[in-house]
């Protein structure tokens, strides 16, 4: 059986004109990924990084670099067009049906919403299925920080009918009728196809999704930039209204509770059939090990350091690693401040319920 080594992955960034100067502060641990980042900031404002990428060649640098190991400046999709690395990466989680792609299953951004984002909405299998050009895009946002005051927009009033809803959207009054929340660093929206959204000024987000750029914007605060139409007939055919929003139930994805030891408080954030989400909240100098428990494991620090035993340098804030199906194991502590880690599991097909993430505290 072949195995890899955990690898780190080297962040991409992208120009968005509702971006704002948070990201390189936050999420350029190492030179290469600062440089990275002035680069991009020095074209415009910078509005997200991606941290696991492995999308069509259509989309421009949609792919992550590996930074670390012996396949150091190979890309993620590189590994996934091996069938032997592939396999040893990706393990039971090959057979989970479903995906519309034969890339790594799992897209991961970091969004720096220096404005407020688009109104938009996101399509379905079904509508996927219908439009070969675009592809079924599910989410999660965990809030990282947020200004004071700062919102979320998730979801229509349940009274409001499609004809309601396009008339507001005529009338630049849309967001009268979206249902608003407070934004503060901690908490975690589930964001299935098909319910609108929109993140607002001030807010810095994990997102987790699918893997899909497709996004069809309803309204976007007047700007009528001619590089960002508006796709209204396609929103309002993938658009779900009243009771298909299943509005009471949105959070059941998430599994609040916390498992606690002396150690480590590790928190389930979302369940779904595509990731499970977790956070965990490691205390200082705490002696951890991660076995392979059979599909792939994404680890982001979030806060504090970890230093791995294998790695030469710790792992810090933006950190991404990928703990493969098959690895051969990873050892190290907590730093001396503790540290949070968002960690991202595929689904085991061979499991109802799942061990959280296969860590053991050493």
């Amino acid at each position: 059986m072949t195995v890899l080594d955990p690898f780190l992955v080297q962040p991409i960034f992208r120009n968005r004109v509702w971006g704002g100067d948070r990201l390189g502060p936050w999420l350029a641990p190492t030179p290469a990924s600062s440089d990275s980042y002035q680069q991009c900031r020095s074209r415009s404002a910078v509005g997200e990084a991606w941290l696991i990428a492995d999308l069509p060649a259509t989309i421009l640098d949609g792919r992550t670099a590996i930074a670390s190991g012996e396949d150091a400046g190979l890309t993620l999709h590189d590994l996934m067009q091996n069938p032997v690395q592939r396999r040893a990466l990706m393990g039971r989680a090959l057979s989970q049906g479903g995906l519309e792609t034969a890339g790594f299953p799992l897209l991961l951004k970091i969004l720096d919403a220096g404005q407020n984002l688009s109104v938009q909405v996101h399509p379905d299998l079904n509508y996927s299925t219908l439009h070969p050009h675009s592809h079924m895009k599910s989410e999660m946002w965990f809030v990282l920080d947020a200004n004071p005051g700062a919102l979320l927009y998730r979801g229509i009033r349940p009274d409001i009918t499609r004809e309601q809803c396009e008339r507001h959207i005529q009338q630049d009054t849309l967001l009268e009728i979206m249902i608003t929340h407070p934004a503060k660093r901690g908490d975690c929206f589930w964001l299935p196809s098909g319910i609108c959204h929109a993140l607002g000024a001030g807010v810095l987000v994990a997102e987790v999704q699918t893997p899909s750029d497709t996004t069809f914007r309803m309204w976007d605060w007047g700007r009528n930039d001619p590089a960002r139409p508006l796709d209204l007939a396609a929103a309002m055919e993938c658009l779900l209204l009243g009771e298909e929003q299943n509005l009471a139930n949105l959070d059941r994805a998430r599994t609040p509770n916390v498992v606690h030891s002396d150690s480590i408080a590790i928190e389930g954030l979302v369940r779904t059939e595509w990731f499970d989400v977790e956070r965990w909240s490691v205390k200082s100098n705490t002696p951890l090990r991660h076995d392979c428990i059979g599909v792939p494991v994404v680890w982001t620090i979030l806060d504090g350091q970890f230093h791995a035993d294998s790695l030469p340098h710790p792992l810090r804030r933006g950190s991404t690693l990928i703990l493969p199906a098959n690895h051969s194991g990873l050892q190290g502590r907590a730093g001396t401040e503790g540290t949070e880690i968002l960690v991202t599991t595929l689904p085991d097909p061979m499991k109802s319920s799942k061990e959280f993430g296969g860590v053991r505290i050493a």
